[in-house]
């Protein structure tokens, strides 16, 4: 889940060139950021973001590989010439050897490849900038140190240790209270000073919190070099690399004071506790409170989109009671249809049971007339061979007479 209160304190600058894209993110990141400044190509981009940084800081910056005029590893090389440091997205459909190595190079802080997920790309933010914001708190704790340690070092003792307590500097005021030369205490562990009287659970206690990045403060019995008591207020702060951003060591810085100063300071320091504790809860309450109203928001929401569901399934329901009146009647007319198709089938079957008949009738007399008319055949075939025989005699007779005519004329 989202820590909406922290994404509330963010300002983004969002560039994208694709008309749909560029409004759906717009869109979403609208309600989720404090400020979001949208650009649809490079050049506008680099001139927003130059514009803003006098009106507010810029936290991240979105922006897509391919734009209208220039290519977004062209818009980070320009922001990092403006700025070195401020996180950098790209977003791309397809991921490039070369662009890659050029992003890496230019300090590219993540690579998101389209489509982009819109969940994705706010938890994407949310990693990014908690991540540098933790980086600026220790930056500016090691710069308020370094102004710190200006200030004080006339009126307060100042030491530097490594991690295992082992004292590395100490100012001309610490000599001075506790007795003991630079030559003399430089190396020696910060239990030197320990009160035979003080727990050792108390400095370790001390250094486990101060380990882990926690400002250590109290009250403390201290022990010269000549073995006269002195109480201080002792504040130990944890000293950052600039680079690899791990603790290296720790600042001591004790005022000088009496048990009965101690006793009021520790009276003023709980009531100024109290104080800042119930400005926490209360600043705590105010976060529960704004994200119950988010969650009653999207509970309305819901509401809203329940309402309609019922609506639509109200209206759905309605189209189903008519189209089920129009399948009844449908149906009932197919039963009517099917069973007039019935009764024709019926008939069709009759009739063609009768044709059947008809024709089986029509090929037995079929072959009864070809068994007679081949008979038939044959007799005319006899017949006619008797009638050729005959035609051949009267033409024979024919002959004679002629010839006994012909004769007689003579």
């Amino acid at each position: 889940m989202f820590n909406n209160s922290f994404l509330k304190k963010l300002n983004i600058l969002f560039i994208e060139s694709n008309d749909e894209d560029r409004e759906h993110f717009s869109n979403i990141l609208y309600k989720f950021f404090n400020n979001v400044v949208v650009c649809s190509n490079g050049k506008e981009g680099i001139d927003s973001f130059l514009e803003k940084r006098e009106e507010y800081f810029v936290d991240i910056i979105i922006c897509d590989k391919t734009l209208d005029d220039i290519t977004g590893i062209e818009v980070l090389k320009k922001i990092r010439e403006i700025d070195s440091e401020i996180p950098f997205i790209i977003t791309s459909p397809k991921i490039e050897v070369d662009d890659l190595l050029t992003a890496i190079k230019y300090k590219a802080t993540d690579y998101l490849s389209k489509p982009v997920n819109g969940k994705d790309m706010i938890f994407c933010i949310e990693r990014v900038c908690h991540n540098k914001y933790h980086e600026r708190l220790k930056l500016l704790m090691q710069q308020d140190l370094e102004e710190l340690r200006v200030v004080v070092n006339e009126v307060a003792l100042v030491s530097k240790t490594d991690l295992e307590g082992n004292i590395t500097f100490v100012n001309s005021y610490f000599t001075e209270v506790t007795g003991y030369s630079q030559e003399e205490i430089i190396g020696q562990n910060r239990l030197i000073l320990k009160d035979e009287n003080t727990s050792v659970s108390l400095y370790k206690d001390l250094f486990e919190k101060v380990k882990a990045g926690i400002v250590w403060e109290g009250k403390l019995k201290n022990i010269s070099k000549t073995k006269e008591d002195f109480y201080i207020y002792l504040t130990v702060l944890p000293i950052y690399d600039k680079k690899s951003s791990k603790i290296t060591e720790f600042m001591w810085i004790s005022f000088l004071t009496t048990e009965s100063e101690l006793e009021e300071k520790e009276f003023k320091k709980k009531v100024v506790k109290n104080m800042y504790e119930s400005r926490r809860v209360n600043n705590e309450a105010r976060e529960k409170i704004d994200a119950l109203m988010n969650q009653i928001s999207e509970y309305s929401n819901i509401k809203i989109l329940l309402n309609e569901e019922k609506q639509r399934k109200a209206k759905f329901a309605s189209q189903i009671n008519f189209y089920e009146k129009e399948l009844k009647v449908i149906e009932e007319k197919i039963n009517k249809i099917s069973e007039k198709a019935s009764e024709k089938i019926k008939q069709v079957v009759y009739a063609e049971k009768e044709v059947r008949e008809k024709k089986d009738k029509a090929v037995f007399l079929l072959n009864d007339l070809t068994v007679e008319l081949e008979d038939k055949n044959k007799k005319v075939q006899k017949l006619t061979k008797e009638l050729s025989a005959q035609m051949t005699l009267i033409k024979r007779l024919m002959t004679s007479i002629n010839a006994i005519e012909e004769s007689l004329e003579k």
